[in-house]
């Protein structure tokens, strides 16, 4: 942390003093129940990290053209007074507008912001600025300049910036939800004839805060396990695909390579799971074929379906239109997952596609153990599972109904105790990345 006002470079910071104040950061947003105070302590904070003593933060206005600056830390009064950026204008503009992080090293040099010219208040040329998203929806953008000891900010400072950005708009939708939520409460006791809508809206708008609370405490898990095993995992697969080229005539040796390649394969799709729930990617618009998803999923648990006896059942339209990728393999392959594990030896699973009044609708079915009627409602939740640890950590349905709801589409699900459980998922044919 920062002592007696001295400038600290954040460079000087080993990763461990890093990983601490970006936990120091999330409890102390974790803890604040303003959108006011959640905005100043992040700033605040966020600015003592990268030893910067300018910053600011926008938020959209209700609009959606207009960001209206909300708190800012080394501005003159004047300066703050009514400070209103429009989507591409300067720096926070251009952050809102394509939704992405920007790292300015010098201004008057940057080719992007040739004709934009920097207050005179300035101290240095150096910015970074990221957006506050939520999945692709934005909330705000959070800028830092001025670094206290005279250097220009870098690449890997903006890309911990993303990351705590991705908090602080987690943390003040969560504001806002709950504000809501005890404002129909207050509303509830005087509109009685209206209480049962009002305590069903409540009820729901609770579940959503104890959701983005959720979400929030996977952002953080997430950046320290990405920072943690990315670097490392990139160089044992490496090693291993050298160690392969080196062993091709000795098939021992190269099976048991093979085995560790699988491994660490997983691994890496664990830490992708996490980002999934933390952070949507980016469309690629990439087209794909709901049957063609399917039969790839179908591939990769070939091997469990078999090894169970499981009896497996097709029901495919021979003819479906193409959707934009948006990770419907990852949708088949966790709902195929959890009817095998589900699933005794000899059972059954069914699955099937098809059109209907305009949509895109596929099925998953099995016959196994099935969900209780008081569980069913929690099974989309982070970390709720009914598995065996070793077989889940609860994320696999919370990433389903993330990527569902990227195509506005519908998940549905029937299950009884040992009789079985089925999935029912609705997508539209056009999503709102081609409108």
């Amino acid at each position: 942390m920062l002592k007696n006002n001295q400038a600290t470079s954040f460079e000087q910071f080993t990763q461990s003093e890093v990983f601490q104040q970006i936990g120091d950061i999330c409890a102390a947003v974790n803890a604040v129940s303003s959108a006011r105070e959640l905005l100043e302590t992040s700033l605040k904070k966020t600015l003592d990290l990268f030893g910067a003593s300018r910053g600011s933060i926008f938020i959209l206005d209700e609009n959606e053209r207009d960001l209206i600056l909300k708190i800012a830390q080394g501005m003159e009064v004047k300066e703050q007074e009514r400070m209103v950026k429009r989507l591409g204008e300067g720096v926070v503009g251009q952050v809102a507008a394509t939704k992405k992080p920007i790292f300015v090293a010098d201004i008057s040099q940057d080719q992007r912001f040739k004709n934009y010219k920097a207050r005179s208040s300035y101290k240095t040329p150096s910015f970074i600025c990221a957006p506050l998203l939520i999945k692709d929806k934005l909330i705000g953008v959070i800028s830092l300049s001025d670094k206290e000891c005279g250097s220009h900010f870098s690449a890997n400072e903006l890309q911990l910036l993303d990351f705590l950005s991705s908090q602080i708009a987690l943390n003040y939708r969560r504001i806002q939800l709950y504000q809501r939520f005890k404002t129909i409460e207050e509303e509830s006791q005087t509109l009685k004839h209206k209480l049962g809508k009002s305590s069903e809206e409540a009820s729901h708008l609770k579940k959503q805060v104890v959701r983005h609370e959720k979400l929030a405490t996977i952002g953080k898990l997430t950046g320290g396990i990405a920072h943690e095993f990315n670097n490392p995992l990139d160089g044992v697969m490496r090693y291993t695909n050298l160690c392969l080229d080196h062993v091709k005539d000795d098939e021992v040796v190269r099976g048991y390579l093979l085995e560790i390649k699988n491994g660490l394969h997983r691994m890496a799709n664990i830490v992708r799971s996490l980002l999934a729930c933390s952070r949507a990617p980016n469309p690629s618009l990439q087209k794909i074929n709901v049957n063609t998803s399917l039969e790839q999923a179908l591939q990769v648990l070939k091997t469990d379906i078999v090894g169970k006896g499981l009896i497996l059942t097709k029901d495919l339209a021979p003819v479906l239109p193409d959707v934009v990728d948006l990770g419907l393999e990852r949708v088949f392959t966790n709902l195929l997952r959890n009817a095998i594990d589900a699933s005794d030896n000899g059972g059954e699973i069914k699955i099937s596609s098809g059109l209907m009044n305009g949509q895109i609708v596929f099925s998953v079915s099995d016959t196994g153990s099935g969900i209780s009627e008081e569980k069913i409602d929690d099974i989309f939740e982070p970390f709720f599972t009914t598995k065996d640890i070793e077989k889940g950590c609860g994320l696999g349905l919370t990433i389903v109904m993330e990527i569902i709801k990227s195509y506005d589409g519908q998940i549905n699900v029937e299950s009884a105790l040992d009789k079985g459980t089925t999935f029912t998922v609705t997508l539209p044919i056009k999503t709102k990345y081609e409108l």
